[in-house]
């Protein structure tokens, strides 16, 4: 049986309250700071389920996405001047800060955002370019602009991602963590950790699973911007200066392959939802010690024992000597009753003993 934890201080408890009371804002009025704005119907059922638990509380995830990303600008004079003047005219926002490789940057945006799966069929039928569908534009690819003068980390990449579930969860004590992190390393979530542990120092902090894994997740250039705008104002470049370096081939193989991991990623997370609330529906049971364990199984072999040998008891006394033999059958069946088997023994003695004296008779010689 496993110990169950104690309850959620009341610090826990009112976070809490203010995270749920949160998610039950109506649909048309709740925002996030994701791309789409709202939490995934997808993964909504998951959330409602584990929140109904006691000491957890999700505090953001995402069921899995495709998505088409252009990174912000990382030089250029426009970037210096908003640099400097960012301290007068309130910038230094998130979205508003420079790219590093990788990262989002200054201008950075989403050219498209899918937490489902792309409908290949569907756009077959409309005959719909998925560059167009992408945000990536219905021009032939044009390699040579590859070879532009200019630094590499001048050109803003335009990239292809497939991003598997996450999902962060807070918990009131690390006893209520593990369960969690178990069912996810379980599941095929690799690399879920437990994070910010302050709570061991400051009991007004604490653990945080994050349920997440790289195994599944992929990304892929498929276009570029070349940083000829310097001396322009943020925004002025658009998707129409994006230059796709794939084929419209390449593009629809990427699709194909999120649109496999979508459902991989649906196990996933279907294995670790059941793994987990297996778990606690074992946690709930009371609690016993070791010792009370070892004396109720003990008792528990010992009646078991008794009740096969009455068994075999009653089973003995209930069957004939020895089975008859059935109509047509090529041998006789063995006993099953040891005094059966006693009183056979010693008619085949006999026959025996009868038999050799027999022979020694016949055998003897005449006088």
């Amino acid at each position: 049986m496993h110990q169950k934890p104690q309850p959620p201080p009341p610090s826990f408890a009112s976070k809490k309250n203010a995270i749920l009371a949160s998610l039950s804002t109506p649909e048309l009025t709740y925002t996030d700071l994701s791309p789409k704005g709202s939490v995934d119907a997808a993964i909504k059922p998951l959330i409602d389920r584990i929140n109904a638990l006691e000491g957890i509380v999700t505090t953001s995830s995402c069921a899995g996405r495709v998505t088409v990303f252009l990174e912000g600008r990382k030089h250029g004079k426009a970037l210096e001047d908003r640099e400097g003047a960012k301290h007068n005219e309130g910038f230094g926002k998130e979205s508003e800060q420079a790219a590093v490789p990788g990262g989002k940057g200054l201008g950075g945006k989403w050219l498209f955002v899918s937490h489902e799966p792309i409908d290949l069929s569907k756009m077959a039928e409309e005959k719909e370019p998925l560059s167009e569908l992408l945000g990536l534009g219905s021009l032939e690819p044009q390699n040579e602009t590859l070879a532009l003068d200019g630094e590499v980390d001048e050109l803003r990449l335009v990239r292809f991602q497939f991003e598997p579930m996450i999902l962060h969860i807070m918990t009131a004590s690390l006893h209520h963590a593990q369960p969690i992190l178990a069912a996810a390393i379980n599941a095929g979530f690799r690399e879920s950790g437990i994070q910010s542990l302050k709570n061991l120092e400051d009991s007004k902090a604490f653990p945080m699973v994050a349920i997440r894994t790289s195994g599944l997740g992929f990304d892929s250039l498929v276009g570029v911007i070349p940083n000829r705008t310097r001396d322009q104002e943020d925004g002025a470049e658009t998707e129409e200066h994006i230059t796709r370096i794939v084929s419209e081939e390449y593009v629809e193989l990427l699709v194909n392959i999120s649109n496999a991991r979508f459902k991989v990623n649906a196990e996933r997370t279907q294995r670790f939802e059941q793994d987990l609330f297996n778990r606690e529906k074992g946690r709930g049971q009371a609690w016993e010690a070791s010792k009370s364990r070892q004396e109720r199984k003990r008792a528990e072999g010992l009646e078991q024992q008794q009740t096969l040998r009455k068994a075999q008891t009653n089973q003995e006394r209930e069957e004939p000597f020895e089975k008859e033999v059935e109509p047509n059958a090529g041998s006789l069946a063995l006993p099953r009753s040891p005094l059966a088997s006693i009183l056979k023994l010693s008619r085949v003695s006999t026959l025996l003993l009868m038999s050799t004296a027999a022979a020694g008779f016949w055998l003897r010689p005449h006088k």
